[in-house]
């Protein structure tokens, strides 16, 4: 069987879940319907730099993050987003080749409303800082 670009391109566009794709210059390849949503941003971040979907302060955090993936030294990332009054756990991780080389930097961004309160409820949990206000705020997708 053959990889149906159409297919695969479809499969994308209308998981459930949020997701972004990095490529090995961390350039946004894929960038759901979903994710758009969740993060209320525009569609065409596509060839952008995934800088550019965080504030500027959060730079060398994401840098470090994403060169810890694609190294190996860290396996995965995931963690509570709190973004502009909305709750999301994400899961970021490297695709590796038969070989272990990175080819791409993927993050899943699930809804995570209900967990969130029953962990409120049930815990007493406190949610992480907000984000996407203010000096949180994403930067437009080009410079």
């Amino acid at each position: 069987m053959t990889l149906d670009f159409d297919l695969m391109r479809h499969l994308v566009e209308d998981l459930r879940v949020g997701i972004c794709v990095l490529d090995r210059d961390d350039k946004i390849v894929v960038f759901n319907r979903k994710v758009a949503e969740q993060l209320q941003q525009e569609k065409d971040r596509i060839d952008s730099s995934i800088l550019r979907c965080h504030p500027e302060r959060a730079e060398s955090g994401v840098l470090k993050m994403i060169g810890e993936l694609k190294s190996g030294e860290l396996e995965k990332y995931e963690g509570w987003v709190h973004f502009i009054g909305r709750h999301f756990y994400e899961y970021i991780y490297a695709i590796r080749d038969d070989n272990g080389n990175h080819l791409a930097t993927v993050m899943e961004l699930h809804d995570a409303a209900e967990r969130a309160e029953y962990l409120r409820m049930t815990e007493g949990w406190e949610p992480p800082p907000e984000h996407g206000r203010e000096e949180s705020s994403p930067r437009s997708p080009f410079p």
